[in-house]
């Protein structure tokens, strides 16, 4: 719903827009209320929110609160509800290559909600080496934030995975300037937390937030300058992450190339350390090794 107001954005009336922005500054629960505490909030008449309604593809307000409330339900389901609502009828339909069609049909559509433009947007901001690149994900996606992390910070210099134990979270807030980029990863079963730290990093650091979330889009979408919304629903109590790692391999072929000579001669130093740290430490190994043989060759 949130994609499909923001669509609509160019096509709206002056007032039409106040009712729109009066929905996503408190995505979902402001569409919850009558039409007449809409009205009210937004400061214009029943018959605007009405319009509104129609231009979403709504026949009333009855109808657009209903699927409302069905979206709110998808957005917090738990693997046990899914289990439940999607109780599998037979062996086949949980079998391995149903899942991957299920998954590849996902992923496709992740690639077609995303216009090449915007993406492209995206990465020229991730790869500008004058910004520093913050990364932070959630219970589980946290390890999709890591993965990125890895692979950016051989790219260009000043990545920093953000800890997921909260209080450490000051000092990378404090590290933040104005249009540094906050790479956030966070999917159904949102948590809070990192709502809390998104709003902060834009609002009180200035900072770019880039949110990858689903297309229910995570309650940070409000403080992101750039969503990367991905299909993780495949009809299992379980989401995929195949729609989010092909963005985040796509992020990191896209921003390389950007810049490729910057980034042969960061990845050239970088194996040139490595090589140098694993020879020297393979020394140290053998060295430490030298006592303990000199005590076996004399007790033999």
């Amino acid at each position: 719903m949130q994609a499909r107001l923001k669509a609509l954005t160019d096509d709206l009336t002056a007032a039409e827009s106040k009712v729109a922005t009066a929905l996503l500054a408190d995505y979902p629960f402001a569409g919850l209320s009558t039409v007449t505490e809409l009205a009210k909030r937004a400061q214009v008449s029943t018959q605007t929110i009405f319009r509104l309604i129609a231009k979403l593809g709504f026949s009333g307000y009855a109808e657009f609160q209903r699927a409302l409330i069905s979206e709110i339900k998808e957005r917090y389901h738990s693997p046990v509800i899914l289990h439940e609502a999607q109780a599998v009828a037979t062996a086949d339909d949980n079998s391995l290559a149903a899942l991957a069609d299920a998954s590849i049909s996902a992923t496709r559509e992740t690639v077609t909600a995303i216009p090449e433009p915007v993406f492209d947007s995206i990465c020229e901001m991730i790869g500008d080496r004058k910004r520093s690149v913050f990364l932070i994900g959630g219970r589980i996606s946290y390890t999709l934030a890591d993965f990125l992390f890895r692979h950016l910070r051989q790219i260009r210099p000043k990545v920093y995975l953000v800890p997921d134990y909260h209080e450490d979270w000051p000092e990378y807030l404090m590290r933040m300037s104005r249009k540094d980029v906050v790479i956030v990863f966070d999917y159904r079963r949102y948590q809070a937390g990192l709502e809390t730290f998104a709003d902060k990093a834009a609002r009180e650091r200035g900072a770019q937030v880039v949110l990858f979330t689903d297309k229910w889009l995570s309650p940070i979408s409000r403080h992101s300058s750039h969503i990367l919304p991905a299909s993780i629903d495949v009809g299992t109590p379980w989401d995929t992450s195949l729609g989010p790692v092909l963005l985040i391999e796509a992020i990191i072929n896209k921003v390389s190339d950007n810049d490729w000579d910057a980034t042969r001669r960061r990845i050239e130093q970088w194996d040139g350390l490595r090589i140098r740290l694993d020879d020297e430490t393979d020394v140290d190994v053998k060295v430490a090794d030298i006592p303990k043989a000199r005590k076996d060759k004399q007790r033999g």
